[in-house]
């Protein structure tokens, strides 16, 4: 009885926070933006690495050049 009253519980709880998150734009921004944060970060340590001022967003990342079919 008391594992089933979890289980709901629990059920309960995820299924009202992706209702709120579906519903509330203000909510999934913030929820997100911990996510956005890191990608300027790791687009501003690949820019000063890279010795250039501005990432370049239009060129694919090297992990992702096989995937599109680029041949070197």
């Amino acid at each position: 009885m008391l594992f089933s009253m979890l289980v709901i519980a629990m059920t309960a709880i995820v299924l009202s926070l992706i209702g709120a998150w579906f519903f509330s734009p203000a909510l999934r921004r913030w929820m997100e933006e911990p996510k956005y944060r890191m990608l300027r970060q790791e687009g501003r340590f690949d820019a000063q690495r890279n010795g250039s001022a501005v990432p370049d967003r239009t060129a694919a990342p090297q992990s992702h050049e096989s995937d599109a079919g680029v041949e070197k």
